[in-house]
């Protein structure tokens, strides 16, 4: 009896690693094939395929369930001219079409009470509009749509979640450039914008300065350039790095501008959720605009077009997919598993959540745990730190410690709005009365199960053969044992 039992359980283990492999589904072009005038292409920058050849995608569009097939946004359907943007991971939800996120949902009103930017250029590109601009955008190109899957409580706690990430990552909305990659940038002549990089050392956080010019040690600026991301897979950097710009500015206006670097040639952190080295651009690219080098020719556009800020955040929230947990933060958010959106979007860096990781990251989940409780009872939905019933289960990963932060930090006093969190909930009871159904006579049961099966001594069976004769036969083998 134990030894069926041990190979019931390998039986259910090795079903469950090969759904973790293939990323939980097969690519749409194999579950059901492209439609008339779509083909099946490949998605270079996640992985190297190509749409043609022995392991091309063209291959998927049928029912194959191998490389390249057996990963959902590897290979996809696309119209012919249609812009390449390929699919974010699915959740499995329903769309909630008749819902206007921003209309229904996201009110103006309840916007500003989160995000309240303490900078003049964090008030300019963090906008309502620039959102709501940016949520439309999104889900007009993707299947898989930004709050706007699944329940109404489900929406709330996504943009919940997304808006309290968003805060922590710019420093409440305040930086529109990661600060010491861009001191003190000017506007040239020529339109461009112009940072001066400061290494981190250096960089006076309380006065916005540098006490030592970066090139003072260095000859060219050559940070966020992973040489190892190139072609298909990244923007193009060298290892060279960028020369210091000469600055065209007025004549006599001001002193010559020195160790400066066009910021459009960096790579730094921008946008709601810091997006970053020379890949990051090219992802965003692909997913917004269906063009890769649209965001590698002008990375800035990040810092001073709202919807783009926004916008590359939701790509990163929707199709961020760590390999070692084959989920999305959009898909732990519509879980309610709020310390699974942790581990998602920064991993080993705040999770687990204790003093082993750096202070500056420590106290960045405090933040988090702190601005959860304030977006939560401000959307009126709570999430769990960690919402998970299988602590094996892949796709959903934990954040451990942050239970911790969050009643240590109602003791303490730092985070007053997780003591009310509970009392802010809006309900989601229906508000009819709802309709009283008798049970089914069993005249009227038996209708359910009409004759399908082959007959038996002139009479017919009620049930499909094969199931049944399959469920007796474990249970006799089983007894036997």
């Amino acid at each position: 009896m134990q030894f069926y039992n041990n190979t019931f359980l390998l039986f259910l283990a090795t079903i469950s690693s090969a759904t973790a492999q293939t990323g939980g589904a097969l690519s749409e072009c194999a579950n059901g094939g492209c439609t008339l005038g779509e083909y099946c292409v490949g998605n270079s920058f996640l992985k190297d395929v190509d749409d043609t050849g022995e392991y091309g995608c063209s291959k998927c569009n049928g029912s194959r369930d191998w490389w390249p097939c057996n990963f959902e946004t590897t290979c996809f359907c696309n119209a012919e001219g249609a812009p390449r943007i390929p699919p974010a991971p699915k959740s499995r939800l329903n769309v909630n079409a008749a819902l206007d996120t921003c209309r229904d949902v996201l009110t103006e009103d309840i916007f500003n009470n989160i995000v309240q930017p303490r900078s003049e250029e964090g008030k300019q590109l963090f906008t309502y509009a620039g959102l709501c601009d940016a949520i439309a955008n999104y889900n007009q190109h993707h299947d898989e749509k930004f709050a706007q899957m699944g329940t109404m409580s489900q929406i709330r706690q996504e943009l919940a979640a997304f808006l309290t990430h968003a805060l922590v990552e710019t420093d409440g909305f305040s930086v529109t450039r990661e600060e010491h990659h861009c001191v003190n940038p000017i506007t040239g002549l020529d339109g461009n914008v112009y940072c001066m990089p400061c290494k981190e050392q250096f960089y006076v956080k309380e006065t916005k300065t540098c006490t030592q010019s970066y090139f003072v040690d260095e000859q060219t600026y050559n940070q966020y350039c992973d040489l190892t991301r190139q072609n298909n897979q990244g923007c193009s950097c060298t290892v060279s790095g960028v020369q210091m710009a000469n600055v065209p500015l007025q004549n006599n206006s001001r002193a010559p501008a020195i160790g400066y670097v066009r910021a459009d040639d960096m790579y730094f952190r921008r946008g709601s959720f810091d997006t970053s080295f020379n890949y990051g651009y090219m992802g965003a690219g692909i997913s917004i605009m269906g063009d890769a080098q649209y965001f590698c020719e002008r990375p800035d556009l990040l810092a001073t077009n709202p919807q783009f800020a926004w916008q590359t955040g939701i790509y990163k929230w929707m199709e961020h997919q760590p390999y070692e947990f084959g989920s999305t933060a959009h898909k732990q958010a519509l879980k309610g598993n709020f310390g699974g959106t942790i581990n998602v979007l920064n991993g080993p860096l705040e999770c687990p959540s204790s003093m082993n990781i750096s202070e500056k990251h420590v106290q960045m989940v405090r933040d988090r745990v702190r601005e959860i409780c304030r977006a939560g009872s401000l959307l009126g939905v709570m999430l769990e730190l960690n919402q998970c019933e299988n602590p094996y289960d892949r796709d959903c990963p934990r954040c451990d410690g942050i239970e911790e932060i969050y009643y240590s930090c109602q003791q303490d006093g730092s985070c007053p709005e997780c003591t009310d969190w509970g009392e802010n909930l809006i309900s989601t009871a229906p508000t009819v009365t709802p309709a009283i159904i008798q049970s089914p006579t069993f005249e009227e049961w038996g209708k359910y199960w009409q004759p399908s099966g082959p007959t038996i001594n002139g009479a017919t069976t009620s049930y499909s053969s094969p199931v049944w004769y399959s469920i007796v036969s474990l249970v006799v083998l089983m007894v036997h044992v």
